[in-house]
C-alpha cells in the first residue's frame, strides 16, 4: 500500500483518521468503502431527480440512509450538516433548502472521488 493511503492530509471529506479509528484498521475501512463507493454513486443520483421532482419526502428518507456511515466516514461538522438538511427536508420544501440539498451534493461527489483514490492506493 502506498504511504498516502494512510495519511488523512490528502483528504478532504474523507476523514480517514476517523474511519481506521472507529473501524480497528485500513483494511476494514477498504472493505466497507467499497460497497459505500457503489451505494453512493447511486444514492446521488437519486439525490438530483428527487430534488427536481420536489419530492423532500424521497430526499429525507435517502438522506437517512446515509448518516449511518457518513459519521464514520465523514468529519463531524459534515455529518451535524447533513443530519439537519435530512431532518428539515421531511416536513419542508422551500429553494433554500433545495439549495441546501444541492450544497450537499458537492461534498458527497468529493467523498466518491476520495474514497475511490483511497481505494487505488490500496489496491497498489
Amino acid at each position: 500500500m502506498s504511504e498516502n493511503a494512510s495519511d488523512p492530509s490528502p483528504y478532504q471529506v474523507l476523514n480517514l483518521a476517523g474511519a481506521i479509528d472507529f473501524l480497528g484498521d485500513v483494511q476494514a475501512v477498504n472493505e466497507l468503502l467499497q460497497p459505500l463507493v457503489l451505494s453512493l454513486s447511486q444514492d446521488i443520483v437519486d439525490i438530483e431527480g428527487l430534488v427536481a421532482q420536489g419530492d423532500m419526502p424521497a430526499v429525507a428518507r435517502t438522506l437517512h440512509s446515509l448518516k449511518g456511515f457518513i459519521p464514520v466516514f465523514c468529519h463531524s461538522e459534515f455529518a451535524i450538516q447533513l443530519a439537519d438538511v435530512e431532518k428539515r427536508s421531511r416536513s419542508e420544501d422551500s429553494p433554500a433548502l433545495r439549495a441546501q440539498v444541492q450544497r450537499l451534493l458537492h461534498p458527497l461527489r468529493q467523498l466518491v472521488q476520495e474514497s475511490n483514490r483511497f481505494l487505488s492506493q490500496a489496491d497498489r
